[in-house]
């Protein structure tokens, strides 16, 4: 891992996507901006208000752990993705908020999502193609099956890092959304996962960022994760109770899905999230994270193993 010098600026790619995207909704219909207000929740770092519901390590998930990444004809996401299906049921801790506590909640891990990388802007027609055109020249790519926009891992944007100026900002470009940070230290370096979802000027989406800088340092500024220290992704977006797109798993820094004329509130969205850890220690530093977060109402949690998914209603 290098240190990088990190540049606060406002050249973040999702602001240079929704300065587009804003001039080209301007034109095409209103603005529905009512029912959010603007701006970003924050989170981070909430007394824990509700009580845990966990159980202990199996004997076995260490057994299983050796097993899997000892395959050596698998792929390091697949060898993730094994583990996690083969821990399931030797491995859980769950925490419920105190709206589910008591009931079942479903979590959507992610394990077989794929993108096409042809860049077709097959699907779209119109006005929707032409914005369409503008955000593959802004470095995004196209899923035709899903008709979304996502980020490459060595996208431009990468140089730039990542600043909570950014999310303080996001209203003044027309973007209405919700964000998470989860910040804990580990190996030398202070780390910043953070999670969003709601609108992005026309286009409604989520995000999972990874985001690091030497352990003690000051300021605001996080630099974006380099190649190795990447962590594997993925996601489940749902409107309501209709699923809106999957993202993932793939090993990444920002996992993004975008999709066009299609402006949603974020309290209309959920967002399952999962992270593909691929060792205790880092996990276990992820975990205690999410347990400062407090759980207030509208999160639950769930890890099975390495595996650790957040459902952020």
């Amino acid at each position: 891992m290098k240190k990088k010098t990190i540049i606060i600026g406002i050249c973040a790619a999702v602001v240079v996507v929704a300065v587009i995207g804003c001039a080209v909704w301007l034109l095409v219909s209103a603005s529905s901006d009512e029912d959010n207000g603007g701006g970003v929740e924050e989170i981070t770092y909430q007394v824990p208000t509700t009580n845990l519901y966990t159980t202990e390590y199996s004997d076995e998930n260490e057994t299983v752990t050796e097993v899997v990444t000892e395959e050596a004809t698998l792929s390091e996401e697949e060898q993730y993705i094994e583990q996690f299906l083969a821990e399931a049921n030797t491995y859980t801790t769950t925490v419920e908020t105190t709206t589910t506590a008591g009931s079942s909640v479903y979590f959507n891990v992610v394990t077989d999502g794929t993108v096409s990388d042809d860049n077709s802007l097959e699907g779209l027609t119109g006005a929707a193609k032409e914005v369409g055109e503008i955000i593959l020249a802004a470095g995004f790519r196209y899923d035709k099956n899903q008709q979304i926009f996502y980020s490459e891992s060595q996208s431009w944007q990468r140089n730039f890092g990542y600043s909570s100026l950014y999310d303080a900002g996001a209203a003044l470009v027309g973007m209405y959304y919700d964000t998470m940070r989860l910040k804990f230290t580990y190996g030398g370096y202070d780390w910043m996962f953070q999670i969003w979802k709601g609108r992005y000027g026309i286009t409604t989406g989520g995000e999972m960022g990874i985001y690091y800088r030497p352990e003690g340092s000051d300021g605001i500024g996080y630099a974006c994760a380099e190649d190795e220290d990447e962590v594997t992704m993925s996601f489940a977006l749902y409107k309501g109770d209709e699923l809106h797109m999957t993202r993932g798993p793939e090993k990444h820094w920002w996992l993004t899905g975008f999709k066009l004329f299609d402006m949603i509130a974020p309290d209309e969205l959920t967002m399952h999230a999962t992270y593909f850890m691929d060792n205790s220690e880092m996990a276990d530093a992820l975990e205690q994270a999410i347990f400062d977060l407090g759980f207030i109402e509208g999160i639950n949690y769930q890890r099975l193993g390495l595996t650790m998914t957040i459902i952020w209603n």
